[in-house]
């Protein structure tokens, strides 16, 4: 009984004594993960499960890079337009209609139907020059000079430039119909001298409906006498009657009449003053 129980302490030793099989690398546990083992199902949904954390990561990397970039890129765009916008104001308020030094008083403004529309206002008197549509029965205008209401980044390219340096608007329609250069908006203070936009003789004179005290002034011009020149707005002094023949840039019409009074001319979101002016047109007889 006393050897039986020795040969089995010393089997028992032999247990003890003997290494267990050494674990490998894949079948190691990770440190705090309670009964990781790789290759087993609980091993197989921890390394599923960090494998998509480390994706939702890298995702959400990348959108907080994506998103800083686009508001990186706004602050320039943002930038760059208010930039462009200022310089494209600071050099509309710098601008002036016509550069007298360069410009004669019957300097040409647009064509129309073949018929050169000069000025009526004298280049030094001029507050702003602004087309608008004013009814179907007006021909199109094809202005010289530079749309200063052009798109800001598209005007800093323009070439549009003439040696009077001529500067002009494109007005909104304000619901009226017509060719959008229908009719032109000369500015000038209220008793600025109008003079006649082009050579031929007067056919009427007649109240202008908007203003009173103010006429419209029509011309029959000697480069086209199937079309008339209207100049509207004008206080006539008698300088010019029916049947007078006048000459574009010399024959004085009358005055500029204050219209800003009664009206609240368009004309003045373009200008520094009231917005004053006088409005040439061309329309087709018959």
């Amino acid at each position: 009984m006393r050897g039986g129980n020795v040969q089995r302490a010393q089997h028992v030793g032999e247990r003890w004594e003997t290494p267990g099989p050494r674990r490998t690398a894949r079948e190691s546990t990770k440190p705090g993960r309670p009964g990781y083992r790789a290759g087993s199902p609980v091993g197989n949904f921890i390394e599923l499960r960090e494998a998509r954390k480390a994706k939702r990561d890298e995702i959400y990397r990348r959108r907080r890079l994506m998103a800083v970039s686009l508001l990186a890129l706004g602050a320039v765009v943002l930038v760059l337009a208010v930039f462009v916008q200022t310089r494209a104001s600071g050099t509309a308020e710098r601008a002036v209609p016509i550069d007298p030094n360069n410009a004669g008083p019957d300097t040409v403004l647009a064509q129309a139907d073949g018929v050169s529309i000069s000025t009526p206002i004298r280049p030094a008197s001029l507050t702003g020059l602004g087309y608008h549509p004013d009814g179907e029965s007006l021909a199109a205008m094809d202005p010289r000079g530079k749309n200063l209401s052009a798109n800001a980044l598209i005007g800093l390219l323009s070439r549009g430039e003439t040696p009077e340096n001529i500067h002009y608007y494109i007005m909104d329609a304000a619901g009226r119909g017509g060719p959008q250069t229908g009719a032109l908006d000369v500015g000038a203070v209220a008793g600025t001298a109008v003079y006649a936009p082009v050579t031929g003789s007067v056919t009427a004179i007649r109240p202008d409906p908007m203003v009173q005290d103010a006429n419209v002034i029509e011309i029959k011009p000697a480069a086209n006498p199937d079309v008339r020149v209207n100049v509207s707005l004008v206080r006539s002094d008698g300088q010019a009657g029916v049947n007078d023949y006048v000459t574009a840039g010399i024959t004085e019409l009358g005055t500029v009449a204050d219209s800003a009074k009664v009206l609240d001319p368009q004309l003045s979101s373009y200008t520094t003053d009231a917005g004053n002016h006088v409005t040439v047109s061309v329309s087709k007889t018959g």
